[in-house]
């Protein structure tokens, strides 16, 4: 009978000390896997902190700078080019596309199209971890003042859908084709461009920014390739504007789903407005030379000021 009782006694210890030890491993795993939540979420929102800190930054330069973006009469877009100097006298022009994020200052560093890849406008260097904005650039081949035939601006494509990330948006049909219009305004005067194509590249391909071509030929031959490769067709066709261009403009990013292949909308000039009669009510002119070069809007829009004198 006594020995009965002690074997009763003796099962229901094990089993308390096994509920004790399975109390102790589910405490264990509660606590762990909070752990892994409250890490997992203080990463999130680090993340989430940079991203936000990255295009605060952007926003707040765009509303001293550049607060008239919601016109969309080109001489009226003024820039206070003082105030971007007085940040990065490596300024040279502001890109902005209607309905889209796309609203930043642009910087040139000669030679070099690796400094801004992690340098943001202010020249602060990149977070070692989080959202890398840099600053838009435009390539260190090219000359700061747009005079190449071919000029290449560069721009990360985030995951919250900042900097040139609606670029990388742009290979699908009807995206293009509800964004023709970029608005690149320099020191020199106010581009309104009208996109013809977009290249799927890999990085590899430097030909592709290649800012001068030796012959005119050779040119042809590039603004051929680019409209047969065009991953995209634009509607209205503009493509002879394209190939009567003498001066090109392409808006780089990364694919987004696989980093070592680029995306390049390619724009022509359809208007510009020299810098000394932007923003003073006097321009009179609607320089719309589709395809011509930019001297030759020049030259069409003092002819007609002239002649209203």
């Amino acid at each position: 009978m006594t020995d009965s009782v002690v074997s009763a006694d003796d099962t229901q210890n094990e089993e308390k000390k096994k509920k004790k030890k399975g109390g102790c491993l589910w405490r264990i795993v509660f606590w762990l896997a909070l752990l892994v939540f409250i890490a997992s979420a203080a990463i999130l929102g680090y993340l989430a902190w940079t991203y936000w800190l990255g295009q605060h930054e952007y926003d707040e330069i765009a509303a001293r700078a550049f607060p008239n973006e919601q016109t969309n009469t080109l001489a009226d877009m003024v820039v206070d080019w003082d105030a971007l100097r007085a940040i990065n006298p490596e300024v040279v022009a502001w890109v902005y596309v209607p309905d889209t994020i796309i609203n930043y200052p642009v910087a040139h560093k000669p030679g070099d199209s690796q400094f801004y890849l992690k340098h943001n406008f202010s020249n602060d260097y990149g977070k070692k971890y989080g959202a890398e904005y840099g600053c838009i650039m435009l390539s260190g081949e090219n000359a700061g003042d747009f005079s190449d035939e071919v000029n290449i601006i560069y721009g990360h494509h985030l995951r919250n859908g900042a900097m040139f990330a609606p670029f990388g948006d742009f290979y699908e049909n009807e995206m293009f084709n509800q964004h023709r219009t970029i608005y690149l305004l320099t020191p020199q005067g106010n581009y309104r461009l009208e996109t013809f194509a977009v290249e799927h590249v890999p990085m590899t391909h430097g030909s592709i920014a290649t800012p001068n071509y030796a012959t005119d030929q050779e040119f042809t031959e590039f603004k051929e390739w680019l409209v047969s490769q065009s991953v995209v067709t634009p509607d209205p066709d503009t493509s002879a504007d394209a190939l009567a261009a003498t001066k090109l403009f392409g808006f780089c990013t990364c694919d987004g789903e696989d980093n070592t292949w680029r995306y390049i909308t390619f724009a022509v000039p359809a208007e510009f407005v020299p810098i000394e009669y932007v923003g003073t009510g006097e321009y009179h002119g609607n320089s719309d030379v589709s395809g011509d070069d930019v001297g030759a809007v020049e030259g069409t829009t003092q002819d007609r000021i002239d002649d209203l004198r």
